[in-house]
């Protein structure tokens, strides 16, 4: 069979090609309405001890300290109060603070992996309604990243809303700041993966001039404007000319002196915020800021930390990861401010699974399940705390084990899906980015309320 010119270039960027750098290029749609917004997943590696990073203030501390032990709980009056309510931040967390106070910073409480709404009495009765290798790191940054439960899925939720957003008419790029994430591959969705690196082809940055570079960049370009000895020679230099005309364009726009991005990228006390996840959060920032320049309409980025999976000495070590995250998210979200897009951008939290509740002999915690998260946007419906916080007893209602590993009361679904519909994913769609979507639209179930 002959396969035409447009085939061979659908077959040529679909096998792999459109997954290099370059990829926004070729466009993934034909441009969209309704402004710009996009979603921010940050996602802790390692398997985040949520239970520290939100605590009650009222009688139920004195149930956290016991049951979490002094070589792990956080002392009370150390913890950053939340106005409003009866919780407090972990004291590494203080800089959230300021985003709660102004209403853009909304938590979820105990979600995880789910099948289905899961009693403990289920849990121990029906092994069959657990999801796919719980407590393992792997399976479970699987299903929160993939959205599946009893098995574990090829594609990813975001990729999947990507897919959905490009049949729409949107352009959606989705883009990683931390290499290869599952959640980003669709079926359509092809991401891009950026590093920190320029992003000019080697040998070839246009403002060299050392002879060498000149002459490799004249016999470079000769080699793609010569007539190619077939279709697929000719398709292939098309496609390279235009990756690295992309590049270039991308470069401009991460390297650019002229982007407000730095200056503003600062903690509460003005001081410059760095480091690698500084780094990669400041790098989406200058996406989003060169946005009209990309022609983007809705995307969907990742950004990672690690080091999240302390069984041993892990106050800490935890506080001082804690302090990178709560100085980062701040630093962002203050530069949404400044870039004047604070109200179309929602970040948010994922992490392989919550710890155990009660310490191990180690002074660190041991693997768990429902983990709570948080939200920053100034689209959010002001200071909610959303979902059930579990009963703090081992062994109790909420408990998988008698350690603490909380039963999820909020879904994958209930979380992800009111992100993706605030991004644009309509009712029809849902079922397609989230396979068992079915289970938690109705009979009192649904997309937890974040958004305004």
């Amino acid at each position: 069979m002959k396969l035409d010119r447009r085939e061979i270039l659908q077959l040529v960027a679909g096998a792999g090609m459109s997954s290099f750098l370059p990829a926004l290029a070729r466009a993934q749609g034909v441009g969209g309405t309704g402004g710009y917004r996009a979603i921010v997943n940050l996602f802790l590696y390692g398997g985040n001890d949520s239970n520290n990073m939100i605590i009650p203030t009222d009688e139920r501390y004195t149930q956290y300290a016991n049951l979490r032990g002094s070589l792990v709980a956080v002392n009370q009056a150390d913890l950053s109060p939340l106005s409003g309510t009866a919780y407090g931040l972990h004291p590494s967390l203080s800089p959230l603070r300021d985003i709660w106070d102004e209403g853009a910073l909304n938590w979820v409480f105990n979600s995880g992996p789910l099948l289905q709404p899961l009693t403990r009495q289920l849990y121990e009765s029906r092994p069959d309604l657990r999801p796919a290798n719980l407590f393992s790191h792997d399976g479970q940054q699987n299903l929160w990243q993939t959205g599946g439960t009893t098995v574990e899925l090829p594609t990813g939720w975001l990729g999947r809303t990507g897919d959905t957003l490009i049949d729409s008419g949107h352009q959606a790029a989705s883009i990683s700041l931390a290499g290869t994430q599952r959640a980003m591959i669709g079926e359509r969705n092809m991401p891009m993966l950026l590093s920190n690196a320029n992003l000019s082809l080697s040998g070839q940055d246009p403002t060299s001039t050392d002879p060498d570079d000149i002459a490799r960049r004249a016999a470079f370009q000769a080699m793609l404007n010569a007539t190619q000895a077939s279709t697929l020679g000719e398709i292939s230099a098309e496609l390279m000319r235009g990756d690295i005309a992309a590049g270039a364009e991308l470069d401009v726009i991460l390297n650019s002196e002229q982007s407000a991005v730095d200056a503003a990228f600062v903690d509460p006390q003005g001081v410059a915020v760095t480091g690698s996840l500084a780094d990669q959060l400041k790098r989406i920032a200058r996406l989003i800021e060169g946005r009209g320049t990309l022609n983007a309409s809705r995307q969907s980025f990742i950004a990672a930390t690690g080091g999240f999976d302390n069984h041993g000495s892990q106050l800490g070590t935890h506080a001082g990861l804690l302090a990178n995250v709560g100085r980062c998210v701040y630093a962002f979200y203050n530069t949404l401010k400044v870039l004047g897009v604070a109200n179309e951008i929602a970040l948010f939290t994922m992490s392989d699974f919550n710890r155990a509740f009660r310490g191990n002999g180690s002074a660190g915690t041991d693997h768990a399940w429902g983990a709570h998260h948080f939200v920053v946007g100034g689209g959010l419906k002001p200071r909610q705390l959303l979902g059930n916080f579990p009963q703090l007893a081992l062994g109790g209602p909420d408990d998988a084990s008698d350690s603490g590993r909380w039963i999820p009361g909020t879904s994958v679904e209930e979380y992800g899906g009111s992100l993706v519909r605030w991004l644009g994913i309509s009712d029809a769609d849902m079922p397609y980015v989230f396979p068992n979507w079915s289970t938690w639209n109705g009979g009192g179930r649904g997309p937890v309320d974040l958004f305004a």
